[in-house]
């Protein structure tokens, strides 16, 4: 059992979340930046979280913290594992090291503060959080109320259970990252597949695009994060698409939403869709985040800079396959150990 002290700004549970249902209004969810609960799910014996939208089984239930994190105490002697941005934690007063299993004792109390760099932590504990099962998945959609403890954010005075960890303390405490980093290489460059609307923008739109340096603005979320940069040019726009989808610049008649599209409202300040992304809208789309970098993306924080780099669709999926192999190669080699 675990008793939350402090639930910090926002931190839900997530897995893998429960991606093919957009069609029926009902966003993915999931761990924002899946590597490093996956990380995290690793070094404690979990089963992994696989990359978004794979449709493979979600994994192990852990922790999401945004900005401020969580303070809980361990009822029961258990292993955790802190992973993604640093929160500073401490455990009984003593400072704790990320990418490494915890034994935290019963009775102990582990404390995340603010980020120190980065936006989101992750805290994975063994056996992985218990909670019902929605639409195949333990991941909180706040705005539908759905999933995780509740349907919410975690708040003071909750109390948590776990499943049965995979292995004794002892064994857990002894694993490591099996040679994989902690977090991607280049974390403020963000890979893109240029569309579906990248039409709509002139040649000079789309270079402003790909060469700007971008900052995040702090009204980002789950849904969206929104980006502080340059405009965006854009080609006249036809008759027919100012009858049918209206006169701003950038709109267009409503179509799918996918996670990681970046829409560009009237040519000015592009948002990234997240992991709770809409299922529809009505601005173009100049670029699709690859998956891989949708963790890079949810890492960066509320002012923080990034610039966009442009690859081809072919290239994204070797990527993230080339990603979720190596994490499914950790795993197996661990186990064996």
């Amino acid at each position: 059992m675990i008793e939350v002290l402090e639930g910090g700004l926002q931190t839900t549970i997530q897995d893998g979340g429960r991606p093919g249902f957009l069609s029926r209004g009902i966003p993915p969810a999931g761990a924002q930046d899946f590597y490093s609960l996956s990380i995290a799910n690793l070094l404690v014996g979990n089963d992994l979280t696989p990359p978004p939208l794979s449709r493979a089984d979600p994994g192990a239930a852990g922790l999401e913290m945004v900005v401020k994190g969580v303070s809980l105490r361990f009822l029961d002697e258990t292993v955790i594992a802190l992973a993604g941005a640093d929160m500073a934690a401490t455990l009984d007063g003593t400072p704790v090291d990320r990418f490494r299993p915890i034994v935290a004792p019963a009775g102990s109390v582990l404390k995340c503060g603010t980020v120190k760099s980065g936006a989101r932590g992750y805290l994975a504990i063994a056996g992985g959080i218990d909670v019902p099962l929605v639409i195949g998945s333990r991941a909180t959609y706040v705005r539908g109320a759905q999933g995780g403890l509740e349907g919410r954010a975690l708040r003071k005075g909750d109390r948590l259970t776990t499943f049965a960890p995979a292995a004794p303390a002892a064994a857990l405490a002894r694993r490591d990252l099996a040679g994989l980093p902690s977090a991607p290489e280049e974390p403020n460059v963000i890979r893109v597949v240029l569309g579906p609307q990248d039409f709509m923008f002139t040649a000079k739109g789309v270079e402003t695009f790909l060469t700007a340096e971008w900052k995040l603005s702090p009204v980002s979320d789950r849904m969206g994060m929104r980006l502080v940069g340059p405009p965006l040019e854009l080609h006249p726009r036809p008759d027919y698409l100012t009858r049918d989808a209206g006169s701003g610049p950038a709109d267009i008649v409503d179509d799918v939403i996918p996670v990681g599209g970046i829409q560009v409202p009237g040519g000015i300040e592009p948002i990234v869709m997240g992991v709770e992304n809409p299922t529809a809208g009505g601005y173009a789309k100049i670029a699709t985040v690859i998956s891989a970098d949708l963790g890079k993306m949810g890492q960066i924080p509320p002012k923080g800079s990034l610039t966009f780099r442009k690859v081809r669709a072919e290239e994204g999926i070797a990527i993230i396959k080339d990603i979720w192999q190596k994490l499914r190669d950790a795993r197996a080699a661990l186990d064996a150990a």
